[in-house]
């Protein structure tokens, strides 16, 4: 069966239901609110299903909608990379590139990445969202995003592509007058005694950290504040006898921080990691260009 739909019909789908609200997304638009209203009609009477559900605060998508917002935003996505091939091709460099970024990516890699991509693509658009694997990763597949750097310890996916670039390893950081600071050999044991700092909605890392106390026969550790940002967990670790758990290539922000990693028995998580991107008919040129300077700039980090 095909459908003969206008492509601007999507486009308006996705913003009422990015919004929530059919006045708000007409709005952005800049439509009246009852024409939007109508094309959704009419979208909806050419698929023959309804695809949101109408309440007195707005709007939520059917089950049908959740499938027609996702490939929308794909369709989009797709445009979008048409638009900035063309743009390449007649020298004007324009366009954009929504890259998610882990800690350790945003600290060391993604400025001087970035940075070296604009002075090559002058009028090119970088925006970047820190996150875990956790929070990026759903955004790439809704296609929110076009590109991520972080922990490739996810199951395969159809839709994606991993490019495998460096590993890293994570440990444990404390306060260099932390009580376990001088101890040669700290045991799962010794770490049950203090209060965790993690990630926020970094179930993978806590999880990963769960498993490390339970392979010693122990229960998983107390885990007192979440946040989403790196420096205030460094912060909060500085202020009291708190642990959290980083990439040992962290250890000089760390050390800025006033922090020190300590001697666990064992291993706590050696993980590979890179870039994830949606598979395509073709690598947009952009997502290309960023990841060989990104390789390059790993190579030079690692130790010759």
């Amino acid at each position: 069966m095909s459908y003969s739909i206008d492509h601007r019909l999507i486009r308006q789908f996705i913003a009422a239901v990015e919004h929530g609200n059919i006045t708000s997304a007409s709005i952005a638009l800049n439509i009246s609110q009852p024409a939007l209203t109508k094309s959704i009609r009419k979208l909806e009477s050419s698929l023959g299903i309804q695809l949101l559900e109408r309440h007195s605060r707005g709007v939520v998508p059917t089950a049908y909608g959740e499938i027609l917002l996702r490939r929308g935003k794909l369709v989009e996505l797709e445009f979008e990379y048409a638009v900035a091939e063309i743009e390449a091709m007649k020298g004007g460099n324009k366009g954009a590139i929504r890259i998610g970024a882990s800690p350790v990516f945003a600290t060391l890699f993604i400025p001087r990445v970035s940075a070296t991509l604009i002075k090559s693509n002058r009028g090119l658009k970088i925006d970047l969202l820190n996150g875990v694997l956790d929070t990026l990763l759903p955004n790439l597949l809704q296609g929110d995003l076009d590109i991520i750097c972080t922990s490739l310890d996810f199951p395969d996916h159809p839709e994606i592509v991993k490019e495998h670039l460096i590993d890293l390893e994570h440990t444990i950081f404390a306060r260099t007058n932390h009580p376990l600071a001088n101890q040669t050999i700290i045991s799962a044991k010794d770490l049950m005694s203090y209060d965790w700092i993690m990630l926020a909605q970094d179930q993978i890392a806590i999880s990963r950290l769960g498993s490390y106390f339970s392979s010693n026969g122990i229960s998983p550790p107390r885990i007192i504040m979440e946040t989403n940002s790196f420096d205030t967990a460094f912060s909060m670790v500085k202020e009291g006898n708190f642990l959290t758990s980083a990439a040992s290539s962290m250890s000089e922000m760390a050390k800025i921080a006033g922090l020190i990693p300590l001697h666990i028995q064992g291993t706590l998580w050696k993980f590979p990691a890179g870039v994830s991107f949606r598979r395509s008919t073709s690598t947009p040129k952009i997502v290309s260009t960023f990841i060989n300077i990104l390789k390059k700039e790993i190579n030079k980090a690692l130790p010759s």
